[in-house]
C-alpha cells in the first residue's frame, strides 16, 4: 500500500512538472519516436539508397547527353553559316 501511495504522489509531481498527464506524455514521446524512426527510414533506407544512385547514373548520362548536343549544335551551326555564305 505504501508503495502504491508514493507512486501515485510521485507521478502526480511529474504531471505537475511537465503540465499534462504522463498517459499523454508517454503517448507524445511514443509518436514522436515512430516518427522520427519513419523519417530516418525515408532518408537512410534502402530506397533512398536506389533512388540517389539512379539519379547519379541519370545525370552522367544527361551530362554526357550534353556534351554531345552542344558538338552537334556547333557542326549544325557551323554548315548553317557556310550554307548562308554559299547563298550571298
Amino acid at each position: 500500500m505504501n508503495f502504491s501511495r508514493d507512486i501515485r504522489q510521485t507521478i502526480r509531481k511529474i504531471e505537475q512538472i511537465l503540465g499534462l498527464s504522463i498517459k499523454v506524455f508517454i503517448v507524445t514521446a511514443m509518436i514522436v519516436v515512430l516518427f522520427g524512426v519513419y523519417i530516418s527510414n525515408l532518408i537512410y533506407g534502402n530506397d533512398s539508397l536506389k533512388i540517389v544512385t539512379n539519379l547519379e547514373k541519370e545525370r552522367k548520362f544527361l551530362q554526357e547527353e550534353i556534351v554531345l548536343l552542344k558538338q552537334e549544335n556547333a557542326s549544325l551551326h557551323k554548315r548553317y553559316l557556310e550554307w548562308e555564305d554559299v547563298n550571298r
